[in-house]
C-alpha cells in the first residue's frame, strides 16, 4: 500500500478548520464537474438505446448494424465508472497507495470540467505509476490544489502540463502553465492551501507564478525503490 509516513500532529483550533475550508474548496469544484461530467455519458447511453430500439423494431431491418451503438454505451459506462472511482477515491482516501501518478490521473479527471469551463486544455504524461514516501491522505488534496491553482493561471485559453518522472532517489511532479489570460485572484487559495500541505505530505514545493504568467508547480517526493 505505498509507503506513509507519520502524520504531522497538529492541535485543535485554527489550522484543522482552515484544512477542512481548504478540502470543502475542492469537494465543491468536483461536485459541480462531477454532476456535468456524469450527465453527458449517461444521455449518450439513452439516445443510444433508443435508437437501438428503433433499428431493432424497424421492419426489414434485420441485421442492421448496432456496433457503434454498443461501442458507445460500453465508453458511456467506462466514463461514469472511471467518474464515481475516482470520486470515491477522492473523498475517503485512507486505504489508496501513495501514489503519485494515480493522484495526478485522479485530479485531471476530477477537474476536467473545470478545465473545459476555463477553456484550458491540460496534457499528461508519465508512467502509470510511481509509489512515494508520503501521506496518501494528504497527497490527493495536495495535487488537486495544484493542479487547480495551474488552471487557474492558464484561464481563457491557455495549456497546462502535466509531467511526471523520476531523478534518483526523487519523484517529481511538474505542472507547467503556457498562455491564458489567467486569474490570479482565484488561484490564490488554492496556491496558499498547496503551501500549507507541502510539508505534511513531505513534500518539497516550488511555485513559480511571474507577473508576466506561465506559472510552475513543482512537486518532489522521497522515491523508495
Amino acid at each position: 500500500m505505498g509507503h506513509p509516513i507519520q502524520r504531522i500532529a497538529r492541535s485543535a483550533g485554527e489550522e484543522p478548520s482552515r484544512r477542512d475550508a481548504d478540502r470543502t474548496r475542492l469537494l465543491e469544484r468536483v461536485a459541480v464537474g462531477l454532476a456535468h461530467e456524469g450527465k453527458n455519458p449517461l444521455h449518450n447511453m439513452v439516445l443510444h438505446l433508443q435508437l437501438m430500439t428503433e433499428k431493432l423494431a424497424a421492419p426489414g431491418k434485420q441485421g442492421s448494424p448496432l456496433d457503434k451503438h454498443l461501442t458507445s454505451m460500453r465508453d458511456g459506462i467506462g466514463r461514469v465508472d472511471a467518474l464515481l472511482r475516482a470520486f470515491g477515491e477522492f473523498a475517503v482516501p485512507m486505504n489508496l497507495a501513495a501514489d503519485l501518478a494515480a493522484a495526478t490521473r485522479r485530479a485531471v479527471l476530477l477537474f476536467a470540467y473545470e478545465a473545459r469551463r476555463a477553456t484550458v486544455q491540460i496534457v499528461q504524461q508519465g508512467p502509470a505509476s510511481m509509489i512515494v514516501s508520503s501521506d496518501s491522505q494528504v497527497l490527493g488534496d495536495l495535487v488537486a490544489h495544484a493542479l487547480v491553482a495551474c488552471i487557474e493561471h492558464a484561464r481563457d485559453g491557455g495549456r497546462v502540463f502535466a509531467g511526471l518522472e523520476t531523478r534518483g532517489a526523487l519523484a517529481e511532479l511538474e505542472f507547467r502553465v503556457e498562455g491564458g489570460l489567467g486569474n490570479r485572484e482565484q488561484a490564490l487559495p488554492h496556491v496558499e492551501a498547496a503551501r500549507r500541505l507541502s510539508a505534511e505530505a513531505a513534500c518539497d514545493l516550488s511555485i513559480e507564478t511571474p507577473p508576466a504568467g506561465n506559472a510552475r508547480f513543482s512537486l518532489s517526493f522521497s522515491y523508495p525503490r
